[in-house]
């Protein structure tokens, strides 16, 4: 089993903590350069005035917050430098520590990213539009007619590389890149594109169709595996949701958590006290799951597409809220036959 320890230990356990504050962010209204700190005490007053509007799962994540900034200065005084909080999805953060290094966290899936989830893990070819900073100032733009990356994949990457070119960071700035579930997906997809990027912490976090990794392969060509090299998956033990799709870290670097409190929320990650939980070895269930999405993979691109748009249009109609992200659009007859071709699989490996 791989160890977790030293600075990835510590690292990973800071970019933790900036993840919950993420997902209880809608909360409050930061401003640029306020500190984590008088965040944390924001929301703190957040929860006393309308204690109602603060389920169990959010009361958990403040107190992790509160308990880790009070303990590390590091924490404490690290300051917010960006923040974008989009229905559709685009819900990510950027803080600097005193030191000056930075830390780029993106938020799990937004109400309508579902069926974008889908097209990430169906080798759907797009056309998209990726922004470039030569010189560090001027946009310039690179149409692909023919890609395997999602709309909200290269959104991401564009709104890092538009914050880069915003802060003048360079290839000294040292830029750790992070996020839970689809934003753990979405580091890794900024992590592999951009040279800035020093070390992504992909919690959760899926990974990618065969055509879109094929596509990366093409792209970096040797320098591919130097690439991936800078990218680690830290995971719930039955996590559900790291386990989809082909991955894109190296096995050396995947590592698995105990979990007591869920099996795919952030705060299922750590104890009160802001600490990681203990390392222990994947469990069944999520090998169950990895096994049933690797035939999913290994099917033809035209029955997989059906299969995972499907079933995630499905998690969008029952779980999302508000239209789809990018017009994206999933019809009745092909939800019901993708489901049942992804049901059949889940119960052909009970067998």
């Amino acid at each position: 089993m791989n160890e977790l320890k030293g600075t990835l230990l510590k690292t990973a356990t800071e970019e933790a903590i900036f993840n919950i504050y993420l997902y209880l962010a809608h909360r409050t209204e930061p401003s640029v350069g306020d500190t984590l700190s008088a965040i944390t005490d924001r929301l703190v007053t957040e929860k006393q005035r309308h204690p109602k509007l603060w389920d169990a799962r959010a009361k958990r994540q403040l107190l992790i917050l509160t308990n880790a900034t009070s303990k590390n200065r590091t924490l404490s005084k690290a300051r917010l430098v960006a923040l974008s909080r989009s229905k559709s999805g685009m819900n990510a953060c950027v803080f600097e520590r005193p030191n000056g290094s930075i830390s780029v966290v993106f938020r799990g899936t937004g109400d309508g990213e579902w069926i974008d989830n889908g097209e990430g893990l169906s080798g759907i070819s797009e056309e998209n539009t990726y922004h470039h900073y030569p010189d560090g100032e001027t946009k310039t733009f690179d149409l692909r007619p023919t890609d395997f990356a999602t709309d909200q994949q290269v959104e991401a990457l564009n709104w890092f590389l538009e914050t880069a070119s915003q802060n003048q960071w360079n290839q000294t700035t040292d830029i750790t890149v992070s996020g839970h579930s689809k934003g753990g997906n979405k580091a890794q997809f900024v992590g592999i594109h951009s040279a800035l990027v020093d070390r992504v912490i992909s919690f959760d976090g899926q990974g990618f169709s065969p055509e879109a990794l094929a596509a990366m392969q093409a792209q970096f060509n040797e320098d591919f595996g130097e690439r991936k090299q800078k990218l680690f998956s830290i995971s719930a033990e039955n996590d559900y949701v790291n386990v989809l799709g082909h991955r894109l870290i190296p096995k050396k670097h995947i590592y698995f958590l105990k979990s007591r409190f869920g099996i795919h929320h952030m705060d299922a990650l750590l104890d009160e006290e802001g600490n990681l939980n203990p390392q222990t070895a994947q469990g069944s269930f999520s090998e169950y799951i990895e096994d049933v999405a690797n035939e999913i993979m290994r099917m033809k691109p035209e029955k997989r597409q059906l299969a995972t748009l499907g079933m995630m249009n499905l998690f969008q109609r029952y779980l999302g809220k508000g239209e789809p992200v990018n017009n994206d659009f999933v019809s009745l007859e092909k939800t019901v036959l993708g489901v049942a071709i992804a049901v059949r699989e889940f119960l052909r490996k009970l067998k």
